[in-house]
């Protein structure tokens, strides 16, 4: 009789401690923080960056180069990473290219 109830006390001591155990781990438990800025993914609205790109393009045909620096920075300021992004980057550099040598030409 006397290890049954040392059987007992044993398994409601095991019993006891696993359910303090496991209601002290669910109190510890805490929402992942978030990723950092730099690194977290944002929402890029692809189908204004490309309308954005496709303005930017009919404005440096038409040699409306200003127009064209706003529509191609408006693409980056939507997405500077996207494909579309780095290509307005790149028209960007051109265009101001354009106007350095339009100075020097009314400059003379």
């Amino acid at each position: 009789m006397f290890i049954a109830i040392e059987k007992t006390v044993q398994v409601l001591i095991t019993t006891s401690m696993v359910c303090l155990v496991l209601s002290g781990c669910a109190s510890l438990k805490t929402t992942p923080p978030p990723p950092p800025k730099s690194s977290a993914r944002q929402h890029v609205d692809a189908r204004a960056q490309q309308q954005y790109y496709d303005l930017g393009l009919q404005q440096y045909s038409k040699e409306n180069y200003g127009e064209a620096k706003d529509a191609f920075q408006q693409v980056i300021d939507l997405g500077p990473n996207t494909t579309l992004g780095q290509k307005a980057q790149e028209n960007l550099k051109k265009i101001q290219r354009v106007l350095k040598t339009l100075e020097e030409i009314e400059s003379k």
